[in-house]
């Protein structure tokens, strides 16, 4: 094996380091109290990150572009520097405007790594001839994601236990481990792409994308369960404080909850072989029975709901991956990712506040008993059309 090679190899390990540090968040199970203890509402709450899917849904497709035409490894690096820039706004500041503006920077570290890991990490595995395990590989990553999230989750509960600051203080230096991690990471060659007007081929990139009708619903589809299992991650920490459920156990809570997700993912390449794509897709409609479930019912038992839904959002993840990078060419591959990123960001933009505002004006049980039936009426519409719908081609750049 040549030298190229042996640097390509080494490509997907630290890719799973860098995703690990990436999703290391400290601050999740307290990042609630802390809005509390500024004086931020519920609607101000999701607003916040709301703000967050803005930012991303203006970035998403041209970091992907930029991706494609500067290199994978350029925007990582850039998503290296901003993620910390992020953290430490929220730890030296303690207002509304302020975390909106600390979203707004996780936004760029966001934006510039959604789909560029992803692409590097298939592009890696073609000139390796192993292009055909990639959702294995994808379902590994997001398995580091998951741990790297459900440590981050026990230690920053106890970290918080002590002040609600330490953890935001200790995930800034964690933050910066990612920019040594992602320089040591070696660029696949590929044909770069190439482009007089970069607006216009942007827009002919994604107007491709959503021409092409199974992309389209697959893309409809994972942004559904994306954006409702994200909006389900901050109503499990409002159903924990409405139970008297202490930080550091949300801390544990929430790590349960990342590695079942971590669990969901590593097996996606085995149970989407056995139950098929049919079945794969139609499990993922459980999570809105289990938000309806919650609803009804506000009980410490009841909290092992969220466990199973958050084994099918894992489980979702490589599956959509999968599909997203077969019906895709290296040319404009992060550029595709990244507009299927968007939908999720759109998709989120609209349900965060609504939900907020249906906790604030009405109650807690309510918003997600109408989560539940939006998302369960959506996405068996999606499905129905998915299900008639058979097209394989490829979307051309």
């Amino acid at each position: 094996m040549d030298n190229d090679s042996l640097r390509l190899k080494s490509n997907p390990p630290k890719l799973y380091a860098y995703k690990f540090v990436s999703e290391f968040y400290l601050v999740v199970p307290c990042l609630i109290a802390y809005y509390v203890l500024n004086g931020l509402n519920a609607t101000q709450i999701f607003t916040v990150q709301a703000a967050f899917h803005v930012a991303v849904l203006l970035l998403e497709v041209p970091s992907g572009y930029v991706a494609d035409v500067l290199g994978r490894k350029t925007t990582l690096i850039i998503a290296a520097v901003f993620f910390p820039l992020g953290l430490a706004l929220y730890a030296f500041t303690g207002s509304f405007l302020t975390f909106v503006a600390a979203e707004v920077c996780v936004a760029v570290a966001n934006s510039m790594r959604s789909g560029s890991d992803s692409a590097l990490m298939y592009d890696t595995l073609i000139i390796l001839n192993r292009e055909k395990h990639y959702k294995r590989f994808e379902g590994r990553a997001f398995l580091f994601t998951r741990i790297g999230t459900a440590a981050a989750s026990m230690f920053g509960g106890f970290l918080a236990v002590r002040s609600l600051h330490l953890p935001f203080y200790v995930n800034v230096v964690t933050y910066c481990l990612m920019l040594p991690i992602v320089l040591t990471l070696t660029e696949p060659p590929r044909r770069q792409r190439r482009a007089r007007n970069p607006m216009a081929d942007i827009l002919k990139i994604s107007w491709r994308c959503w021409r092409h009708p199974r992309l389209r619903l697959l893309m409809l589809m994972s942004g559904l369960v994306q954006s409702a299992s994200v909006v389900g991650i901050w109503a499990y920490f409002l159903y924990f404080r409405s139970l008297r459920i202490s930080l550091a156990a949300v801390g544990l809570l929430f790590a349960g909850f990342q590695l079942a997700s971590a669990l969901g993912s590593s097996q996606s390449h085995r149970l989407s072989r056995v139950l098929g794509e049919r079945k794969s897709l139609l499990a993922m409609l459980s999570i809105g029975a289990i938000f309806i479930a919650l609803g009804a019912v506000a009980a410490r038992p009841m909290i092992a709901l969220i466990f199973p839904a958050a084994l099918v959002w894992g489980f979702g993840w490589p599956v959509f991956m999968d599909a997203f990078n077969t019906l895709t060419v290296s040319e404009i591959r992060a550029t595709v990712l990244s507009v299927a990123a968007m939908t999720a960001s759109v998709a989120f933009i609209i349900l965060a506040p609504a939900f907020g505002r249906i906790v604030d004006t009405r109650s807690l049980s309510e918003a997600f008993i109408a989560l539940g039936f939006f998302y369960l009426a959506c996405g068996a519409a999606l499905l129905v059309l998915l299900f008639r719908n058979r097209s394989e081609e490829v979307v051309i750049g």
